[in-house]
């Protein structure tokens, strides 16, 4: 039992004075010592032990006490220790990626889902992957872990996609897919889910523990941090607002627009938006096009888009007065029409919650989902490194 004591102490030491390099930027053993209230011996060997690891590295020199002596080397964190592979799969496309220990995204690919979704979708994985290893310049033995987004309902434990309505998966063993790929750990989570760590790790959320990430696309998801947690539900559907009834009128003839989609998806996403406005005018229309005519002042494009973003609104101010984030931050597709979905919100959560609340965009262009399933296997893993 002591020696099992001792090893937990010198692990939760080590990832506390790499936790302290990583923050500090350069920092010397003297400094690391003061600032963790340990002894200069424990914090010297423990500095042997990440160095021979290669988790730090020493570089130049600081600078020299006032009474004189030997400037001290000073330590900095080595983010090319190892890399780690993530994976956001889209109902449009998949997108991959290496990166290392700070989240930089040094090798990135996606291609089109449904092309390969009932064929070859896990080869084609592996093919791009190893094509960034060889681009890289890195094995096996560099790479931690996989993380990967799925957009849908997913079991975390078992390793089972419950239901992922853009990928037609019911029930489906994606870690078991995963794993007769990469013989490494592997991680998964809900797509947002994994969008709202990314942003707590490196985006607009750093440093707020209390957030709300909404995602509107294809369809509307959302995920939630609370106290810098995940809060994922009894069933691992917490966030699932594409459920969320917002017209009660409306809902008495409630038709999805395609299976497995709730109610507020159904008049408020990119999907449902483009396929309103194509009814009414007789051709396909994106939800894209839709925003660039509603700009327009386009009669029925406003008439459209104003109904979906009332409803969007109404659902997230329901949301956030249960909740009460620090920050809301929208991603997905029709993110990119974010100026005109935060005033519209805005008004109706200023007339309908009890505060007022930040809305931003999302800090990430198309590697979103790579960094926020590196920041999920950075989470979940047990590696020396804490975010």
């Amino acid at each position: 039992m002591q020696s099992g004591n001792a090893s937990y102490i010198k692990k939760t030491n080590q990832k506390r004075i790499l936790t302290c390099v990583r923050e500090e930027g350069s920092v010397s053993r003297a400094n690391i010592a003061k600032k963790l209230s340990l002894s200069k011996p424990t914090v010297s060997s423990l500095v042997d032990t990440l160095l021979e690891e290669g988790w730090i590295r020493e570089v130049g020199c600081g600078e020299a006490s006032t009474n004189g002596g030997r400037k001290p080397v000073n330590l900095t964190f080595n983010p090319k220790k190892s890399f780690m592979i993530g994976i956001d799969f889209g109902g449009t496309n998949v997108a991959l990626g290496i990166a290392d220990l700070n989240g930089e995204v040094c090798a990135y690919r996606e291609f089109p889902t449904q092309e390969h979704l009932n064929k070859d979708l896990f080869n084609v994985i592996k093919q791009h992957v190893d094509i960034m290893k060889q681009e890289l310049k890195i094995d096996d033995q560099k790479i931690l872990g996989v993380g990967a987004g799925i957009p849908g309902i997913t079991n975390i434990d078992t390793g089972i996609v419950k239901e992922a309505p853009a990928l037609k998966w019911n029930r489906f063993p994606i870690r078991e897919k995963l794993k007769e790929i990469f013989d490494l750990p592997i991680y998964i989570d809900n797509d947002v889910n994994i969008n709202v760590l990314g942003e707590h790790w490196k985006g607009v959320g750093r440093g707020k523990n209390n957030l709300i990430y909404i995602a509107i696309g294809t369809g509307i998801g959302s995920g939630i941090m609370v106290n810098g947690r995940l809060f994922r539900g009894s069933n691992y559907s917490a966030g699932e607002i594409g459920y969320v009834v917002t017209d009660r009128v409306h809902a008495d003839h409630y038709h999805p627009v395609y299976e497995g989609y709730g109610f507020l998806e159904s008049i408020a996403s990119g999907s449902s938006i483009g396929n309103r406005l194509s009814g009414r005018l007789g051709k396909i229309v994106t939800a894209k096009e839709a925003f660039e005519l509603y700009q327009q002042q386009h009669k029925q494009a406003v008439e459209v888009v104003d109904f979906a973003l009332e409803n969007l609104a109404l659902g997230v101010a329901n949301y956030v007065s249960l909740f009460d984030p620090e920050l809301v931050i929208l991603g997905g597709g029709v993110s990119g029409s974010f100026s005109i979905i935060r005033e519209q919100m805005m008004k109706v959560m200023e007339r309908y919650t009890p505060g007022t609340y930040e809305v931003m965009p999302t800090s990430f262009g198309k590697e979103a989902g790579v960094i926020g399933a590196v920041a999920l296997f950075l989470k979940e893993s047990d590696t020396l490194i804490e975010i």
